[in-house]
């Protein structure tokens, strides 16, 4: 059992990339036009009305915003 903690340990700790480093683009918001087919690795979809999709952070800071008031403190 000791092998296998060292082992995972090991995996672990050698890594080099720092996820502090890692920038993956994602638009804050996405907007789906009525009527338009959109491919994704699930299928397509295809909007019934106008759609605006947020991502997490920018849903998180409206969520602040409308709690809080317009300072998102």
């Amino acid at each position: 059992m000791s092998i296998l903690t060292t082992g995972l340990t090991s995996c672990e700790t050698s890594s080099s990339t720092k996820s502090g480093t890692l920038n993956i683009y994602q638009p804050s918001t996405l907007n789906l036009a009525v009527g338009v087919p959109i491919q994704s690795k699930n299928g397509v979809y295809t909007p019934q009305t106008d759609e605006v999709w947020h991502s997490d952070s920018r849903f998180r800071k409206l969520e602040r915003q409308l709690y809080f008031g317009k300072s998102g403190k």
